[in-house]
């Protein structure tokens, strides 16, 4: 009991840090110095920005006000202010109108410029105030923190429009090369959520320069190689993409606490976090001070690998250096413990492989049994107990693994088995991702260092977790938030791995079966919880569609509630209504509201051809979907090239799409006959649909993304 106590102690402590730690700082007041940045001020303004709490997409009339605020706002500060207007384009072929707003110090003098980046638009359901309002309040408040403050390097403000319609802000900004010729380093603030600590989750190829300069200014850094290398692989983007794509040096910063949040009505003021605002604000400061004074063309090529120490302060090195430094602490150990008995080492590597294939399997199969109520949920109201069970189940992988391979009862052999798979994994990681090879490396080295000191294996088992502990456990608590339920298994893997560095102290059965009872019990609490309160509600959008092809309007949901069933007769929607959709739906008799429907015509010459497509009730959005052609160009703009994620839609169908137009005119290369199905969007729901919003409200339930659409669809081919 005495060595399980001085094993865990540590280990809680680092725990309760980071938990404590990835709520942000606390947010200072009104009175705090007028050259720091203090959240108090931040959220008035974002009250005042936000006064009708309302969503405000691209294109519409709440996005023109907000705004106008804006700029008042900007100008109130003594800064000029103007704004970019443009049709863009995204890789995809999503496309707007517009409306950038540009900043800039009439005093500074031209040349190399830092510019700071929030967008300003919400989705059309929610009012966006912590995605991205708080990006625009920790703007407005480092503005006029710094408004005395002479810099070498200039500092720009860059408000872009149209983010959530697919980066178009950015895009218009990087067309035009006018306006992008000076900027050297753009720094960029982003929520996919509502609060959490500000990570540094992003950064430009060769970001060593950049990671040299910030990790001596960070006040309260959350960064890591690890965040950086997985992003790049993820479906995911922000403006920073744009910007990264052309050739500008960028760090991005953003949290992802109130996943449940995003993008939905209750993104608004009262769950935006001041700690989260405070923690954007403190990096925002100290990213432009530090790269205020520095030499933006002292580039580097290669990038860093980097990690926080609890926030505290960032250890980094060159990327290069990691696969040299596994490999030099792997020869060390193996020279520390030539006199180990090879016998135990093997035990132990074969134990850390028997645990990741036990926490593997164990993991999916914990993750089922935690998820059996709510399998098609991947963010659940309550998921702490699931997340526990999860974690035990590792932890018993780790046990039951130690003590069936514990052969000889040499806990310290073992453990320099298990350092070696440690170490191979290290090297494995600096070659194919590496970034993430610290995780593994830090943990190793700490064991070799032991081995070097001759250190009793207690000791080395403490030091290594610990070590392990400061480096994985502020990702592992983020890791629910960042991936959902769908991948609760990885949690089951992350605490299985980091539990092979204690194993070989408690290597017994009956301590195995203490841990995965304790899983057991933690997966039937989480089979007792909702899956949604009305706090955490779940998500369901509801749609009015007067298609052509369905011959009347219909009701459209994508899930449908005892309440929803009791309101309207919901029955399997034909999957030939929407071709290019690898789901379904449910539909149900709708009133004929005598819409007039979205027009389509074609005109075609040789291979070319033309289509236009306009709306006749000032619809948000304009579609149109085609099969048999190839799209070239959207209002006569020719998309960028794709650099990350391209649309996968279903059976050979393409898309393009424009917000806040009346007409979409689509150039098409065709040899054939090319199927068009053409679709106007209005993000607002018909009140003949009432019964059906208070049924979804009485199912604990909300809009989320578009919100509640109003569409009409017209079909044709050519």
């Amino acid at each position: 009991m005495r060595r399980a106590v001085t094993v865990a102690l540590p280990l809680a402590v680092v725990l309760v840090l980071s938990i404590w730690r990835a709520q942000g700082p606390p947010p200072r007041d009104a009175h705090a110095p007028a050259d720091t940045f203090s959240a108090t001020r931040a959220m008035s303004v974002l009250r005042e920005l936000l006064a009708e709490g309302i969503p405000h997409p691209v294109g519409s009339p709440a996005n023109a006000r907000i705004r106008q605020r804006i700029e008042s706002r900007f100008r109130a500060l003594g800064y000029d202010t103007a704004v970019q207007r443009r049709f863009a384009c995204n890789g995809n072929a999503q496309c707007a109108t517009v409306e950038n707003i540009i900043v800039h110090d009439p005093n500074a003098p031209a040349g190399d410029t830092i510019l700071l980046v929030a967008h300003y638009d919400s989705v059309p359901a929610g009012p966006g105030a912590s995605d991205d309002g708080m990006g625009v309040a920790t703007l407005l408040e480092v503005a006029r923190a710094i408004r005395s403050h002479k810099m070498v390097n200039r500092v720009a403000f860059l408000l872009t429009d149209g983010e959530e319609a697919g980066l178009l802000g950015a895009e218009a900004f990087v067309a035009d090369e006018t306006l992008l010729r000076d900027v050297d380093v753009v720094i960029n603030f982003e929520m996919r959520g509502t609060h959490g600590a500000s990570n540094l989750f992003e950064t430009s190829k060769g970001n060593r320069w950049l990671i040299r300069h910030l990790a001596r200014t960070l006040p309260r850094p959350q960064a890591s190689s690890f965040f950086y290398t997985i992003y790049s692989l993820l479906p995911n983007d922000t403006d920073v993409t744009v910007f990264k794509r052309a050739g500008k040096a960028a760090v991005n910063f953003a949290a992802i606490g109130g996943v449940n949040w995003y993008h939905t009505p209750l993104d608004d003021l009262v769950h935006a976090s001041p700690r989260t605002l405070q923690h954007h604000g403190d990096h925002a400061l100290a990213t432009l001070r530090a790269l205020g004074a520095a030499d933006l063309a002292a580039r580097s090529r290669t990038d860093a690998t980097y990690f926080d120490v609890l926030q505290f302060f960032v250890i980094w090195w060159p990327q290069e250096w990691t696969l040299w430094i596994a490999i030099i602490s792997l020869i060390a150990l193996l020279f520390a413990v030539r006199k180990t008995p090879p016998r135990s080492m093997t035990f132990g590597v074969l134990s850390t492989f028997t645990a990741l294939l036990f926490a593997g399997a164990g993991g999916m199969a914990m993750s089922w049994l935690v998820r059996l109520r709510s399998m098609d949920v991947n963010w659940v109201a309550r998921p702490l107990a699931g997340i526990l069970a999860l974690a035990f189940t590792g932890l018993a992988a780790a046990l039951f693994a130690a003590a069936l391979l514990d052969r000889r009862k040499d806990a310290r052999g073992m453990l320099y088995g298990v350092a070696i798979v440690w170490h191979a994994i290290a090297i494995a990681l600096a070659i194919a991702l590496p970034g993430t090879a610290y995780l593994m490396l830090m943990p190793a080295l700490a064991v070799t260092i032991c081995a070097l000191a001759k250190a009793s294996e207690a000791t080395t088992s403490i030091v290594a977790a610990t070590v392990a502990a400061i480096v994985i456990f502020p990702i592992g608590i983020m890791i629910y938030e960042a991936l959902g339920g769908g991948l609760m298994a990885v949690i089951a893997l992350i605490a299985g791995t980091h539990a092979t560095l204690i194993a070989p102290l408690f290597a017994r059965a009956r301590n195995g079966v203490a841990a995965i009872a304790l899983a057991i019990v933690c997966a039937i609490v989480a089979l007792l919880q909702p899956s949604f309160t009305r706090e955490k509600p779940d998500v369901i959008p509801l749609y009015y569609v007067d298609d052509s092809g369905a011959g009347k309007p219909q009701w459209i949901t994508y899930t449908v509630t005892p309440a929803l069933a009791n309101v309207a007769k919901f029955t399997r929607a034909d999957a030939k209504l929407t071709p290019w959709n690898r789901g379904g739906g449910w539909v149900a008799p709708a009133p004929d509201l005598r819409l007039r429907r979205i027009t389509v015509s074609g005109e075609r010459n040789g291979s070319a051809l033309t289509i236009r497509a306009a709306s006749h009730r000032n619809a948000g959005r304009i579609s149109l979907f085609v099969r048999g052609g190839t799209i070239r160009r959207t209002n006569g703009v020719t998309p960028p090239p794709i650099t990350r994620h391209r649309s996968q839609l279903a059976n050979g169908w393409q898309v393009t799409n424009a917000s806040g137009v009346e007409e979409l005119i689509v150039d098409v290369e065709a040899t054939g006959p090319v199927e068009v199905i053409a679709s106007d969007s209005t993000f607002a729901f018909p009140s003949e649909g009432a019964a059906l919003l208070r049924a979804r409200d009485a199912s604990n339930a909300m809009t989320i993304q578009d919100g509640d659409v109003t569409i009409t669809r017209t079909r044709a081919t050519f």
